[in-house]
């Protein structure tokens, strides 16, 4: 499912390396414990670079993109030169990975100040016992992404200004909010409208089987006759979780719980769909692309 990978920028990334979150170390046809790899980084239009890609023969077995010899000067100065408000202390610039053939990669910054003005989109989808074309004209479905198409990405925000964001989105369009899934039992729904609920899940990866609970709830008592869960994609969710990490540490926190992701929806729904005889759409949300 993941085509890009996006790497928040810190201050080693502007010096040695960067670490390889573990759900996007396929992206990159990682090396086995204790091996390594030459990998070609295209960056600044038309300029290239040779880097290792090294798996840690250690006990979390990380994986590292390094570039600390004399050839990658002109790459670190480039970093350097681009990336001057995370040299200042500024959290939120990311540096986007694109595979373009095996073991090479296209390198686009994403700088605070390349980011104004951009927007989220809906990256993926999935469907369910319906179809994109059944719901063609349907205007609540539509609406769903009339709205997470309005919301501005803001490079140095988390987790919880775009569930405020969201939810602000639905509000706007009138959308029911946390209304009980049945009236029978405490468990509320997070949006509702013309007999389609949307679940927002942004959270831990464990928690979203409840909402495929409050769908069935809610389908077999006859409110709805669709469920929506919107989730980041994987590269979204990464940079999130990035920001939230820095934040937290910023906090004098040292731990950051984990969060949901599209490829992980469509992975288990794999192994789910025949549980649910109703119809279920999963949306995966990413950043505009700024090229």
């Amino acid at each position: 499912m993941t085509v890009t990978f996006k790497h928040l920028v810190g201050k080693s990334t502007l010096k040695e390396g960067i670490t390889i979150h573990k759900n996007l170390e396929s992206f990159f046809d990682s090396p086995d414990s204790g091996q390594k790899k030459e990998i070609t980084l295209l960056y600044n239009n038309n300029q290239s670079v040779t880097a290792i890609l090294r798996r840690l023969d250690n006990v979390r077995k990380h994986v590292q993109i390094k570039y600390t010899n004399k050839t990658h000067t002109s790459f670190v100065d480039w970093l350097n030169e681009v990336f001057v408000e995370t040299k200042k202390g500024s959290i939120g610039e990311f540096l986007e990975f694109r595979k373009v053939a095996t073991d090479i990669f296209k390198l686009l910054p994403i700088t605070i100040g390349m980011s104004h003005n951009t927007k989220l989109y809906v990256a993926d989808s999935m469907y369910h016992k319906t179809d994109q074309a059944s719901l063609r004209g349907d205007a609540t479905f539509e609406e769903v992404e009339k709205i997470i198409n309005g919301i501005s990405f803001k490079v140095d925000e988390g987790q919880s200004f775009y569930n405020r964001e969201i939810e602000r989105g639905f509000s706007e369009h009138e959308w029911l909010r946390e209304i009980k899934a049945i009236p029978e039992l405490d468990l509320k729904c997070d949006f509702r409208k013309d007999s389609i609920q949307v679940e927002v899940e942004f959270g831990n990866a464990r928690a979203y089987y409840q909402d495929y609970i409050k769908f069935m709830l809610s389908y077999f008592s006859k409110q709805i006759h669709l469920g929506i869960l919107v989730t980041p994609t994987l590269g979204f969710a990464n940079v999130l979780c990035e920001i939230g990490k820095q934040k937290a540490l910023q906090r004098g926190r040292k731990t950051y719980s984990g969060m949901m992701h599209f490829d992980k929806a469509f992975k288990e729904f794999n192994y789910l769909h025949q549980i649910f005889d109703m119809p279920i759409v999963l949306l995966g949300i990413d950043i505009c692309p700024l090229y």
